[in-house]
């Protein structure tokens, strides 16, 4: 939450980000309203697009077209400002999977338990998806749709479990691969069961993702699923990340959803 806390005229304003306070200068040009979101969003504060005009002292456009070439390290999406970078680092998936590895075990194991024999299912990329891909049925005539590198390479080395891998261009920071002949394969393709992770569950902007090249993909396969799982745990909610592929309703369930108090 950004509060506003006290304006100067003619020399900046001051700023509350989560309780701490911050004098902001008044930006007088491009380069100086790009910095002056930066510290905005430094701590992964996402400030609507409005607010960020009224603090600066400028337009929704100009701060649109400031943004536009998207190249800065702030993005503007969905009327929302926000770092493209996740605590100071861009999403990699070698970093993903050394984090909160407790909580996506815990979750991958409950949708683990619901595939049957003779499933053909859909696991998404991500680092928490690895963890069912460990627990899946062996041997019991199962069929593994998949556009990630680290879930194919693991499932390839079970017994009695079919892969199918939807290649193409690599995309080393997601590890996945996306291409206009993976989507025509899922349109050949009866998935009785889709598993999708997000980075990100916002209220308003839906279910999220780091990277546009994932959306494609995943809405495919959520088309051609007969029931879609969203496999993510709560340290997810409220988070937006810049691509949404999906709204909270289009999923029987969410495994991982944060208890309601």
């Amino acid at each position: 939450m950004t509060t506003l806390a006290h304006k100067w005229p003619g020399d900046g304003v001051s700023l509350k980000l989560n309780g701490q306070e911050n004098h902001v200068a008044r930006p007088s040009g491009r380069a100086a309203r790009i910095q002056a979101l930066k510290k905005l969003c430094a701590s992964g504060t996402i400030l609507h697009i409005a607010e960020a005009a009224q603090e600066l002292k400028t337009s929704e456009i100009t701060i649109r077209r400031d943004l536009g070439d998207g190249e800065n390290g702030i993005l503007c999406l969905g009327g929302y400002i926000m770092s493209a970078n996740e605590n100071g680092e861009r999403y990699s998936l070698s970093h993903a999977q050394g984090t909160n590895t407790q909580a996506k075990t815990q979750v991958a194991r409950r949708a683990a338990a619901l595939v049957e024999p003779e499933d053909t299912i859909f696991v998404d990329c991500g680092s928490t998806l690895q963890y069912l891909a460990a627990n899946l049925p062996q041997n019991a005539n199962v069929t593994v749709v998949t556009q990630a590198m680290n879930i194919a390479e693991m499932v390839s080395r079970l017994d009695g479990v079919t892969l199918i891998l939807l290649a193409g261009i690599y995309h080393p920071e997601s590890g996945s691969f996306s291409s206009d002949t993976a989507l025509g394969m899922l349109q050949e393709i009866n998935i009785t069961k889709g598993f999708f992770s997000a980075a990100g569950i916002h209220e308003s902007e839906g279910v999220t993702c780091f990277h546009f090249h994932e959306v494609a993909v995943k809405r495919a396969a959520m088309a051609r699923s007969q029931r879609r799982f969203l496999v993510s745990d709560a340290s997810k909610w409220g988070k937006l990340r810049p691509a949404t592929f999906a709204q909270l309703d289009e999923f029987e369930t969410w495994i991982g959803q944060p208890e309601t108090e």
